[in-house]
């Protein structure tokens, strides 16, 4: 008589029968949606563990760029950070067709403060129109940059399709997807894929190593912006080929500037790998560029590259001109910290 092995299957059978009964208890958004299941679960952890010491799970951080750009601090050095590039639906089901209009919330939590770092957010009544040819979302933002470490990065997502009515409106996704790297040995691309019951979104970033923070500011400091010229303004690093950051692009002919002649960029934080001379690498650097030409015409079009080396703290500037606009750009360099205060 195999006594041992009556007593495995009992235990067997016995893990099946306590496993179904929890598989009835929870919800059937636990099938149905997985990722939906898992954000609601994410979200009560949150509450039950930071409420209070973090504020509220809503909480955008507070913290901001340029945190060491005209000081030092024994807590601030370069970091591993993520650099955002694009986040698009890849693919919608469920009956959904294209085009969608959407609306709501893309997230990042790090370490720093575990707050929403917010890359896209918008209101019902500001949705934006997303086709099979062109399904990227139009980020803005982060409000600083994202630093990784051991603790895991969380990708948090709340999009909702707009319907005719607000009772036709869908849940696109919810999403609260963890990204943890023990740290690759170079900086590169990552493509993470997540499916919900109504869409794929596939997010792009770069996973920067040995990363300083640059905030851009563009200011217009003489004439006008060409009447009818379009624009593009983007950055990259030059260690990440091929991988632009979008930080303005609008083809009205009218750039988008405050009372203070500042250029009002969607975007103006980006994460640079500061040189290691025991890397014996080629020199790197922050590439900016301007693109612009007008609306309805194929000559006239201008367009500049500026070089920046990135430094641990202080600010670089450049000028330059489309026509008779003259601008000036500068970077604020910073080192990051773990540390929400420092």
């Amino acid at each position: 008589m195999d006594v041992e092995g009556d007593v495995l299957d009992a235990k067997i059978a016995a893990y099946w029968a306590r496993r179904g009964k929890e598989k009835e208890d929870e919800p059937e958004e636990s099938r149905t949606d997985n990722n939906a299941y898992e954000a609601r679960l994410y979200r009560d952890t949150w509450n039950r563990k930071l409420t209070g010491e973090r504020g509220s799970y809503e909480d955008a951080t507070s913290i901001p760029p340029m945190r060491f750009t005209d000081h030092r601090s024994t807590f601030s050095s370069t970091r591993p950070a993520l650099q955002i590039f694009s986040v698009k639906v890849e693919k919608i089901m469920g009956g959904l067709l294209w085009p969608i209009d959407i609306y709501g919330m893309v997230a990042i939590r790090d370490i720093v403060d575990h707050n929403r770092n917010i890359i896209f957010n918008r209101q019902r009544g500001n949705s934006q129109t997303l086709t099979e040819e062109d399904s990227y979302l139009a980020l803005i933002n982060p409000t600083r940059a994202i630093v990784v470490n051991a603790h895991p990065v969380y990708f948090e997502v709340d999009l909702k399709v707009k319907g005719t009515t607000m009772s036709e409106d869908k849940d696109l996704s919810l999403l609260a997807a963890c990204y943890t790297s023990n740290g690759p040995s170079r900086s590169c691309v990552i493509r993470r894929v997540w499916t919900s019951k109504l869409s794929t979104l596939k997010f792009t970033f770069g996973h920067i190593l040995y990363s300083v923070e640059a905030t851009i500011k563009v200011e217009v400091i003489n004439g006008r912006w060409p009447r009818g010229y379009q624009g593009v303004f983007t950055a990259k690093t030059s260690n990440i080929n091929g991988m632009d950051v979008s930080l303005l692009a609008f083809e009205d002919g009218e750039l988008p500037i405050d009372n203070g002649r500042m250029v009002k960029l969607s975007r103006r934080v980006v994460c640079v790998k500061l040189d290691r001379p025991e890397e014996n690498l080629k020199k790197l650097k922050l590439i900016f560029c301007l693109k612009a030409q007008p609306t309805n015409e194929k000559n006239g079009k201008v367009e500049h590259h500026i070089y920046f080396k990135p430094k641990e703290n202080g600010r670089s500037q450049h000028k330059i001109k489309v026509n008779s606009c003259k601008m000036q750009v500068t970077v604020a360099w910073s080192l990051l910290s773990t540390f929400g205060i420092c």
